[in-house]
């Protein structure tokens, strides 16, 4: 099978790609293990066009229903290595061990692996009560008893955001693996803090009540913020190709295209360096077709 396009990850901006390549009358494929960022949140409120929110799962259904209308083939499946073939096609590989899948032009749009806890009841309350980007959610702060999950550093940094929003917070350190110093430092906060795990969020229907430490103690409250490092960036399928990348492991892009430094591979979403917002990945991911498509139309043309 011979793809104008294969599009890796049927995330929002992986499905936006692909209804505006389908719309080109391209030959696309987007192949999506069913993970990432979107599918973990429960409601997004900062969309234009849905004041009351949106579930990450209804967008990627929607954008897969789109475009498969016009024509998108999707396959349920986790690419497990990418190459390049001598006649430039490239070449997608990928768990099940289907035929062979050539494209012509890849779109990474794999995104980012989070690092979320093991705190009974918080994947429930994900993108509801339970949030891990200020920016984002900030919002839902305002006037509301907040707590603050993770490392000293990040927690205190999230905090001092949240700030902003409201100044009922209270800080929750994670001390597993902690240095010393670290743990010192939170103890110059201006937050109230507990150095014990979180064991469970109580919550009805996603919306957190109460938190449960490990030694028993409970805390009324109605927010979480995540604080945790350590996301990590999906970009390993293109370690095959000298393609250019920041520190973190984020694809760097050409503003205008979002094509990588090697010729024929596109990045888009949270995968590409950028503010990792539902808004901004569907942003890429049609501008990322159209110069994809501009592209294809030079080949054919030769």
């Amino acid at each position: 099978m011979t793809f104008d396009t294969v599009i890796i990850g049927g995330g929002i901006a992986g499905w936006q790609a692909a209804i505006q390549l389908s719309r080109c009358l391209r030959k696309v494929a987007v192949i999506d293990d069913g993970g990432g960022r979107s599918s973990a949140a429960k409601m997004y409120r900062n969309l234009l066009g849905f004041p009351s929110g949106i579930s990450g799962d209804e967008l990627r259904q929607a954008g897969r229903s789109h475009a498969v209308r016009f024509g998108a083939e999707h396959f349920e499946d986790q690419v497990i290595s990418l190459t390049q073939d001598a006649d430039q096609l490239f070449r997608v590989e990928t768990k099940r061990g289907r035929n062979a899948i050539q494209a012509r032009t890849i779109v990474l749009a794999t995104g980012i692996a989070d690092p979320f806890p093991e705190i009974a009841g918080l994947q429930e309350c994900l993108g509801i009560s339970v949030f891990i980007c200020p920016d984002c959610d900030g919002f839902e702060t305002v006037r509301k008893k907040t707590a603050v999950i993770g490392k000293a550093k990040q927690a205190v940094r999230m905090a001092d955001e949240l700030f902003y929003y409201t100044d009922k917070l209270h800080l929750f350190i994670s001390v597993e693996g902690e240095e010393k110093s670290e743990l010192d430092s939170v103890k110059d906060c201006p937050y109230p803090f507990w150095l014990e795990p979180v064991a469970t969020l109580e919550h009805r229907d996603g919306e957190v009540s109460c938190l449960h430490l490990a030694n028993g103690e409970q805390f009324a409250l109605s927010r979480v913020f995540l604080a945790f490092p350590g996301a990590r960036v999906e970009s390993h399928l293109l370690r095959a190709f000298p393609v250019e990348m920041n520190e973190k492991g984020h694809v760097l892009v050409n503003p205008r295209t979002k094509e990588t430094s090697y010729p024929g591979i596109w990045a888009i979403g949270d995968v590409a360096a950028h503010s990792q917002q539902v808004a901004i990945a569907m942003g890429d991911g049609s501008q990322a077709a159209i110069w994809i498509h501009k592209r294809l139309l030079q080949q054919d043309s030769k």
